[in-house]
């Protein structure tokens, strides 16, 4: 291996690897992990300001190494290392490794932006088909609602923990070939029949287990009545917008024509913008393409389109398993390496998809080869500690894509099976938590959420821990969706993660008669608590159906235009005027990255080499 700033071989000593999968869009190599290491560093610059050193990053500098199992093909990676101060011994600083999984080129294409326009529209149907689809079917939706209430039930007076786990448990059994016989329909109701049958095995809780099943499923349709709100909102908003802007554009037209008609450019503006609706609609698609309306269309969710493709006879599927393979080949060329001790993956919006479905194709390679134990190896995912996800939309992948229906029991089964869950390999081992899958998610960043799919079949003991984080104080979706990296909370995280190996399943100590307590190790529930700014949320939501209103009053009434668009007005103002007001609040933002180059009080390399800290010449 050979460090390309001074051409020299570089450390053989053993290191920690972080892989990271970046998110949609079009991504430029090494930008995202680079974007990652600036913050951490920006991280440590800014506690040591503050008078609280926590050391310093040193020695950032890109690797080439040639492959563990490929030696023809070259690798890049990016390492740091980390001090603990100025008399820290060499011998003691930890060297971290950063990889990069880039897979934004296979996602390059033709992709049409009125094809994935018409891809987000078919979505608006979900709430209604899973409202009406039996019980027993889309079991992953099913669970994850469950996962929410265990999630709340964490509270006193709500039901004991032990009742979720096994109702869970039932809940997979009411779809074993006896119970398909006796409850055909799957409906609710049968499944209320078939635990009054199971009651005689737990009569102790079975009245419990029984309110607990109702629970579950008003808190489900709840659930979904609410998607199905959003969702016609946010149809209703494009459309209104859509409308709006072709309607301004037809009447600036014809006004055109007027102002125009007797002049000598009557006929070239009759030629070249004639007043008819074709031409605003065309002048209406200019200016989305101008607002970068069509490049968010084509390139963000163009990505999640090719990639949400489960369907194999689908030509996009292919883009979808060239992805996952590079996720595969990054992953098995840094687990392979002798001197990579533990692995920690990073990821980030679409990322946190890839990066999850790349664990568990990793995971099915092993299982064909070690089936007692397929963590362990060939490809010894054992090293791997930590997954964080940042901005995840795993449940809505899941929900709107991947959650799917079939006549037959056994296909389902099958697929169940060879997917796996938080509760098998690689996230769980022998049954027992192993990663500690930290997911931080922003209710103003309408991509994450709280994830709860993949929630497993034998109970919740390993589950998701979801840290709810609020970056911003206005809920501005675009901001808040890359604002985690300038989160000083989720970044402080990340860095006990990665340097000290903070929050690991692994490193609990063993309780003499018990298992670990695993929840011991949890970041979440919440470093802030959503809901803060529902207020700002709500307020959005309302002003399609507002202006839905003052359109029809308008139609109905024209007299009232002007009282029908008043109440539009004012609560646009509001949202407006908050989203002007959006500041990040000082204690948990870090500092621009001139800021820091600017501010000669940080623990930069140059600053510790003159207090007496001469690093060697190889890293």
């Amino acid at each position: 291996m050979v460090d390309v700033t001074t051409g020299s071989p570089a450390s053989t000593t053993h290191y920690t690897a972080v892989i990271y999968f970046h998110g949609m869009g079009s991504q430029r190599r090494f930008e995202e992990t680079s974007r990652l290491i600036d913050s951490l560093d920006r991280y440590l610059n800014q506690s040591h300001r503050e008078g609280n050193s926590l050391g310093y990053l040193t020695r950032i500098a890109p690797q080439l190494e040639p492959g563990v199992e490929k030696p023809d093909e070259i690798y890049t990676h990016i390492r740091t290392i980390y001090r603990g101060g100025p008399k820290q011994d060499w011998k003691d600083s930890g060297l971290v490794r950063f990889h990069e999984v880039y897979w934004a080129p296979v996602m390059a294409g033709q992709k049409s932006a009125a094809g994935v326009l018409r891809w987000m529209l078919r979505q608006i149907g979900r709430p209604f088909g899973t409202l009406s689809s039996p019980w027993r079917e889309r079991q992953r939706l099913r669970r994850a609602s469950l996962g929410v209430l265990y999630e709340r039930s964490a509270r006193p007076g709500a039901f004991p923990l032990r009742d979720f786990s096994t109702l869970a448990r039932e809940y997979d059994d009411f779809e074993s070939p006896q119970n398909l016989i006796r409850y055909p329909k799957g409906s609710f109701d049968e499944f209320i029949a078939f635990l009054r049958q199971e009651s005689a095995k737990r009569p102790d809780s079975a009245e419990r287990r029984e309110q607990l099943a109702r629970a579950w499923r008003r808190a489900y349709q709840l659930t979904e009545l609410r998607n199905m709100f959003v969702l016609l909102t946010l149809a209703l908003a494009l459309a209104l917008t859509a409308g709006g802007a072709i309607g301004l554009f037809f009447v600036l037209l014809q006004q055109l024509a007027k102002f125009v008609a007797n002049t000598p450019l009557a006929g070239l503006a009759a030629e070249a913008a004639p007043a008819t609706w074709k031409t605003a609609v065309a002048f209406a698609v200019a200016l989305a393409g101008f607002l970068g309306l069509t490049g968010f269309l084509t390139d963000s969710l163009g990505d999640v389109e090719a990639w949400a493709t489960y369907d194999e006879t689908d030509e996009k599927f292919e883009r979808r398993a060239k992805v996952i393979d590079i996720g595969v080949d990054v992953l098995t060329q840094v687990l392979g390496d002798p001197r990579c001790d533990r692995a920690v993956i990073v990821s980030h919006s679409l990322g946190t998809t890839i990066a999850h479905d790349t664990l568990f194709a990793l995971a099915r390679t092993n299982r064909a080869h070690n089936a007692q134990d397929p963590i362990a190896g060939p490809i010894p995912l054992l090293k791997i500690e930590h997954f964080v996800t940042l901005g995840s939309p795993i449940d809505k992948v899941e929900y709107f894509f991947e959650s799917y229906r079939s006549p037959f029991h056994r296909y389902r089964r099958i697929v169940e099976s060879l997917r796996g869950d938080i509760d098998s390999a690689p996230f769980s081992r022998n049954g027992k938590p192993f990663i500690h899958w930290i997911n931080f998610w922003d209710d103003g960043d309408p991509v994450s959420g709280a994830l709860h799919s993949p929630a497993g079949r034998e109970g919740f003991v390993q589950r998701v821990d979801n840290v709810h984080v609020a970056s911003l104080g206005f809920p501005d979706p675009a901001a808040s969706h890359s604002a985690y990296f300038n989160n000083r909370d989720v970044i402080s995280r990340l860095f006990e993660v990665i340097y000290r190996r903070a929050f690991s399943f692994v490193a609990l100590p063993d309780r003499v008669t018990q298992d670990p307590d695993w929840d011991s190790a949890f970041v979440g529930p919440a470093i802030d608590m959503p809901g803060r700014r529902r207020a700002w949320i709500l307020l959005g939501l309302a002003i399609p159906w507002l202006a839905l209103a003052a359109l029809a009053a308008q139609l109905l009434v024209p007299a009232w235009t002007l009282v029908a668009w008043t109440p539009v007005i004012l609560v646009a103002s509001l949202v407006a005027l908050g989203r002007l007001t959006n500041l990040r609040r000082r204690s948990s933002r870090l500092p621009r990255a001139e800021a820091v180059a600017a501010d000669g009080a940080g623990p930069s390399e140059m600053a510790m080499t003159a207090a007496g800290d001469k690093p060697p010449v190889k890293a």
